[in-house]
């Protein structure tokens, strides 16, 4: 914990500021708590960290609409240029001169205020509480995970790993019509969770070999698409196997030594089509509706709260998954 300065009263054109209401702890911030880095990325500390928030604004400036102000909003956390072929070309997310809230060098959301640019604020209806305006972040990049899929109603799939991401892919899963979906996982408490969330069967992948019950439950044939939500290595290699000749696999997880490794035989000889999930694309707007029609209930993966003063109690209790945890949030506005 560290006192910063509240930002300037004169506030940047076409910016908005947003006092931060809930911020989770997502598994991408618990790749720079553990090793001050994800990936490439250094940190250079100190650095505030957290991408995934809500909050309601307080002021605006420039041309923006000044209705902004009062409403809660969820925020999207890519600082993309707008400028560059991709952003012009509707592929924010693979901006090549973007920053990203919460990554070196820009900083986070696990603080009070949080000044951005108003265009990446997205109303939040009624209809969705604070912690579910968090999730919607998460649950955009699943969204896109599953139009990365390209399913159809009727096709399998699977998902190695039921923690936040993987328990929001299968509820996008669940409808767009998927059947079976075979979700796996270590913990038994998530496993009982992507039971009640619509997981067709369940995998414990400590007791049984994974790739080889979802040949079974399948006659042999595989899934038409296997989601990797866990980024370990056992579930990078599970993916190929567990893939139907011509499916896809689709990578979600980051791996910590920021390594991909399947063998190449199984992957080559049955033309897999590996895709990797570059965080949302446009699809924050979708979840929004998902969430305000009450078609998912992502709430229920939030299992433990804490005042910002818990906040580094929070990063450990997730860093260990001590207590069941699942998703744990953060509330900036309480000091503890």
């Amino acid at each position: 914990m560290r006192e910063v300065a509240d930002p300037p009263a004169r506030l940047p054109a076409g910016a908005a500021l947003v006092r931060i209401r809930k911020v989770g702890v997502c598994g991408s911030d618990i790749h720079l708590f553990r090793h001050g880095r994800i990936g490439e990325l250094l940190a250079k500390m100190p650095m505030t960290i957290g991408h995934e928030a809500m909050g309601v604004v307080e002021a605006v400036a420039g041309d923006v609409d000044g209705s902004l102000v009062g409403r809660r909003v969820a925020i999207e956390p890519t600082l993309s240029c707008g400028r560059c072929e991709y952003c012009l070309g509707g592929q924010p997310n693979l901006c090549t001169d973007y920053q990203f809230v919460g990554l070196p060098p820009h900083p986070g959301v696990t603080q009070p205020l949080l000044v951005h640019p108003a265009r990446l604020l997205e109303p939040v209806p009624d209809a969705v509480s604070d912690e579910q305006a968090v999730l919607l972040e998460p649950l955009a990049v699943a969204v896109w995970a599953v139009d990365l899929a390209g399913l159809k109603v009727g096709q399998s799939a699977a998902v190695l790993g039921t923690g936040v991401l993987g328990g929001l892919t299968l509820m996008v899963l669940r409808q767009v019509g998927c059947n079976p979906i075979i979700c796996t996982d270590l913990l038994a408490n998530r496993l009982a969770l992507a039971g009640e969330f619509g997981a067709t069967h369940t995998i414990d992948a400590g007791k049984a070999d994974a790739a080889a019950e979802i040949a079974r439950i399948t006659g042999g044939r595989g899934v038409d698409v296997t989601f990797e939500a866990c980024g370990s290595a056992a579930t990078m290699e599970q993916m190929v196997h567990t893939t139907r000749p011509g499916g896809r696999c689709v990578v979600i997880g980051i791996n910590d030594d920021d390594r991909v490794s399947f063998t190449h035989g199984v992957a080559r000889r049955k033309g897999l089509d590996i895709r990797m999930v570059r965080r949302s694309r446009l699809t924050l707007g979708r979840a929004i509706d998902l969430v305000a029609g009450g078609k998912l209930p992502v709430d229920r993966l939030v299992t433990h709260r804490f005042s910002l003063s818990g906040a580094q109690a929070a990063f450990d209790l997730v860093s260990h998954y001590g207590d069941n945890v699942i998703k744990a949030m953060i509330s900036p506005q309480e000091a503890g």
